[in-house]
């Protein structure tokens, strides 16, 4: 099966299951990260850190395969809408891009609101505000761990608000490709000369949550959404990662240097070398299970529990960080909540509560308004 397969979604017409599968990976690292104290309080008080503190390492890589998920998947929607209508509506993409991230997100900020004026925990206003305008990436207000996140929610905006008019703008494929190449080669470029050289000044905090600095895994999803799009290329990708040795092999190598990266093993040109390595290597993966979606890693992507666990993946990203929380930051009257199995449990509950109650209707109500903008039928759901 290639990636052309869709399958039927209601009234969002169509989509990949197999993607819903990647965003239950995606956010299981983060989950496994975030909760690496919680499980060591509850499970193995007396074992050391070490193993816990490994743990906490894999998050980042949960984030990063959702930036890879984002790049191609919207990436693929966009040359979809334009061979179908001959051109984009962008007035239809960010209706629908609106109303499917703002609502959820909204509401969490509200209740982060009303428990820090209520003095549960603490949240600076301005770190608040930075967070709702989605510019938590580079702003230099007091942090937060319940507002954390929203670094990399921050990096995926950005990418609608600017790839979307790239893609009209260029107007064919090559132009489109040669701009996505240039981009990952120039950000990886700008991350290692700032690194180096200290040029913009900021912390590592901040620093690494840019978008100029994390983008180019997004734009590697980009790049292999279009050189997939283009026949020659589709031809050579499905040879590639059909050969049964390919695919696992990429698997191994992208954990293998989250890892090197993430222990600090290496020197600092080499993991910088590295991270645009992994961040190519990420949407091949995914591609690879969309072409061989039969096959045993396909199959357990598209398994009822990891598409469900992937449609309120989002949802799940928002309010894990209310409960999964690292021991350091831990409040007193939250503190219940906080450890297994309550904060699991209350977790999916919040999730599953905005999926059905928040982001359902309003996606519905999004996808009705971009239709009469552009009344031809998507083919890619963006979700």
């Amino acid at each position: 099966m290639g990636a052309s397969r869709l399958v039927s979604s209601g009234r969002d017409g169509t989509y990949l299951p197999t993607l819903d599968g990647w965003r239950t990976i995606a956010i299981a690292l983060v989950i496994i990260a975030h909760s690496s104290d919680s499980i060591q309080n509850a499970l193995m008080p007396d074992v050391g850190n070490a193993i816990f503190d490994f743990l906490k390492l894999f998050g980042l890589v949960g984030v990063q395969i959702f930036f890879g998920l984002s790049g191609f998947l919207i990436t693929t929607r966009l040359v979809a809408d334009e061979a179908q209508r001959g051109s984009i509506s962008l007035k239809s993409f960010y209706i629908r891009r609106a109303f499917r991230i703002l609502p959820a997100s909204l509401v969490f900020l509200l209740a982060i609101a009303l428990l820090s004026l209520s003095g549960v925990i603490q949240v600076s206003f301005g770190r608040w505000l930075s967070t709702l305008l989605f510019f938590a990436n580079y702003s230099t207000a007091e942090g937060s761990w319940y507002l954390g996140h929203f670094w990399s929610l921050a990096v995926e905006e950005h990418f609608y608000f600017i790839w979307p008019l790239a893609f009209l703008t260029l107007t064919n494929n090559s132009r489109r490709v040669i701009f996505a190449v240039a981009g990952v080669l120039l950000l990886a470029l700008w991350r290692a000369v700032d690194f180096k050289f200290q040029l913009t000044g900021s912390t590592p905090a901040v620093f690494w949550g840019r978008t100029d600095i994390q983008a180019d895994s997004i734009l590697c999803g980009v790049l292999v959404a279009l050189l997939y799009s283009d026949p020659v290329w589709k031809l050579r990708l499905r040879r590639l990662l059909s050969i049964p040795a390919v695919w696992p092999v990429l698997v191994l190598l992208a954990f293998g240097m989250a890892t090197l990266i993430a222990l600090h093993v290496l020197g600092w040109k080499m993991a910088f070398a590295l991270l645009t390595v992994k961040a190519i290597v990420i949407p091949l993966i995914i591609l690879g299970t969309l072409i061989s979606s039969t096959n045993f890693p396909g199959r357990v992507l598209e398994s009822t529990v990891f598409r469900w666990v992937g449609r309120i993946s989002y949802s799940l990203y928002l309010w894990q960080q209310l409960f999964l929380v690292w021991n350091e930051v831990r409040v007193p009257y939250l503190s219940p909540l906080q450890s297994l199995p309550v904060n699991i449990i209350l977790a999916f509950a919040c999730a599953s509560l905005s999926l059905y109650l928040i982001e359902k209707p309003l996606i519905s109500v999004g996808h009705r308004l971009a239709k009469r903008l552009a009344p031809l039928p998507s083919q890619i759901s963006t979700r």
